[in-house]
């Protein structure tokens, strides 16, 4: 959803450049090396051997402060370390989290690691260990206490709201997948360039071959607890329905069903959109489907204008069996039909009918 604010990025910046500002005066890992180091890192993981897994790390304070980070974080759950292309590949989930898959660069001194550097979203495992928080339908990972308790509170409240809701006949993904970096700039390595004007995101984290999706919030958002259980509600849908791999789905169907579903669990999001909706046709009725390219409120709120209609002909299960057909080849309602529909809803909105 959109909106957000932004705050000093300085302490996460550091975070994340000063160990690759650092690699200029160490040797790039021998791919030999870097596997044999990778798989070394793998079985003391697994013996939980913490004092055998700094012995790969340089004896620097900076090195040794590193590999307990990444000892910390990556023994809560089984991760796999293992090398692409002369980098570090670490395969690893908070608990309860479908496997994620992340890289960095590695820098040795004298045949050990003394500085790692992301090259890919997912890589928690560099920075200090997240506070989570689970269950069987909700995991919740922050960088800070205040964090964790906020976001917690508000996944909890949106994602009961949303299965009050939500359609009973249909198998959702589960457990929602929920991030909270410390800082913008941590951030920004899921949300992009744009991230001060995001509030969050649902996307696939590190690599491609990640197992599960991620809900990653904005830390600045600042607004009321029932707006953060909205924003919560809204991303919710994208994680149960897997919305970043629907690729080939247009992008007003995947945000208008996330809209249409947060606006029946909150009336004062349906009241608001149906406002936002009716100033965009005052002049006229458009002749295309939105376009949620750029994510304004007007633009989600005419997206759940287009699932309504089509909720309203077809049904609730005939539109998300058709969301996840848009992408697999199977479409079975036409676009110039859902158009009509659309139409017809907004030209009602117009004259208040």
């Amino acid at each position: 959803m959109p909106g957000a604010s932004s705050v000093d990025r300085f302490r996460r910046t550091l975070l994340l450049v000063a160990p690759a500002l650092l690699l200029g005066a160490c040797a790039p890992a021998p791919s030999g090396r870097l596997d044999d180091l990778a798989r070394t890192l793998t079985e003391r993981l697994v013996a939980e051997d913490e004092k055998a897994f700094l012995a790969a790390f340089a004896p620097s304070p900076g090195s040794q402060a590193l590999g307990h980070r990444m000892f910390a974080t990556l023994s809560q759950a089984p991760a796999v370390l293992t090398t692409h292309d002369g980098r570090l590949r670490v395969c690893w989930g908070l608990p309860g989290e479908p496997r994620v898959c992340s890289e960095a660069t590695v820098g040795l001194a004298d045949g050990r690691i003394a500085n790692l550097a992301a090259t890919s979203s997912g890589t928690e495992w560099l920075g200090e260990p997240l506070g989570v928080h689970s269950s069987a339908t909700l995991v919740v990972g922050a960088g800070t206490a205040w964090h964790l308790s906020r976001w917690s509170r508000a996944a909890e409240a949106g994602i009961a709201a949303l299965t009050r809701v939500a359609p009973t006949d249909r198998r959702w993904t589960e457990p929602v997948v929920v991030v909270v970096p410390d800082s913008l700039t941590g951030f920004a390595a899921y949300a992009g360039d744009d991230a001060s004007q995001v509030a969050a995101v649902t996307v696939v984290p590190g690599l491609p071959e990640s197992q599960g999706v991620r809900v990653v919030v904005n830390p600045t958002v600042t607004q009321k607890s029932e707006d953060d259980a909205v924003l919560i509600t809204h991303e919710a849908v994208h994680a149960w329905m897997m919305s970043p791999r629907l690729t080939g789905t247009p992008g007003w169907m995947v945000e208008g069903i996330a809209e249409a579903l947060t606006a029946e669990a909150y009336p004062q999001v349906a009241a608001s959109n149906r406002a936002l909706a009716r100033s965009a046709v005052r002049d006229g009725v458009p002749t295309a489907l939105p376009d949620v390219a750029q994510p304004t409120q007007t633009a989600y709120a005419l997206a759940e204008v287009a699932v309504r209609a089509m909720v309203a002909q077809v049904g609730w299960s005939k539109v998300l069996d058709e969301a996840y057909a848009r992408t697999h080849g199977g479409a079975a309602i036409a676009d110039a039909s859902v158009l009509a529909w659309y139409r017809d809803a907004l030209a009602r909105l117009r004259t208040g009918r």
